[in-house]
Formats: structure tokens, sequence, C-alpha cells
């Protein structure tokens, strides 16, 4: 007879075989942690997010769909807190819901207030 335990342990196993393995997710935004990975040329998207914006939201909810998508594995993507972090808000010169596309070290999209799956794959498309 198998034992609660058991059981358990083979539903949570089949479950983690089933369900889709995140191709990324997002880090807090750390200037070190960010300024190495832009210096490094490799792609970095930085999203400008506020818990309480709907917009923000919207796109947390499309980027979440998107976690899956082995396209965007090779990027890192840092969460930039629009309500705890002004001063990087203000050196980043950008609004709240923003996405920041960076790629050789530099700078190569930005996108605002987009809430469709076409306008964030579009700007996530400049990182690949």
């Amino acid at each position: 007879m198998l034992s609660r335990r058991s059981i358990l342990l083979t539903g949570a196993a089949a479950l983690a075989a089933i369900a889709p393995a995140r191709a990324f997710t997002f880090q807090p935004y750390d200037a070190s942690a960010a300024g190495e990975a832009i210096r490094s040329g490799k792609p970095v998207v930085l999203h400008v997010d506020a818990s309480w914006c709907v917009t923000c939201r919207a796109q947390r909810t499309v980027l979440s769909r998107l976690e899956s998508d082995k396209r965007y594995d090779s990027i890192s993507f840092f969460r930039v807190d629009y309500d705890g972090q002004k001063d990087v808000v203000a050196a980043l010169a950008s609004p709240r819901s923003t996405l920041i596309v960076y790629k050789g070290g530099k700078e190569v999209a930005r996108m605002s207030w987009g809430v469709t799956q076409e306008e964030v794959v579009k700007v996530l498309q400049a990182a690949l």
C-alpha cells in the first residue's frame, strides 16, 4: 500500500514533468548585477514596474506567459521597483510600465505602456 507521502511525492513529480520549464525569471534590479550584465554585451531587459500599476500588471501577465519561451533564455531580466528605486527610475528617464532592452552594452529598444503580447514580443526581439 502506498503511503500518503509516496502519493504526494509521485503527484508532485508528475506535475513538475508536465509544467513548462521557465526560460527566464526576473531578478530584482541591483545596480551592480544589472551593470555587469549590460557591460558583458549580452542581452538585458529592464522592466520598470509598480505593484499598483494596472498597465504594469498587464505587462507582467504577458511576460509571465513568455517565461517558458526558450528564445529568451539568453536574456538577463531585471525588475526595477518604480516606487522603491526612484533614483534608478530617474537615471533611466523612464515612466513606469517600461521595458528597456540592452544588447552589446547599449540600449537598443524601449517601450512604455504597451500591454499586448505583440508589443512586448516586438521589444524583446531587439534583444535577440
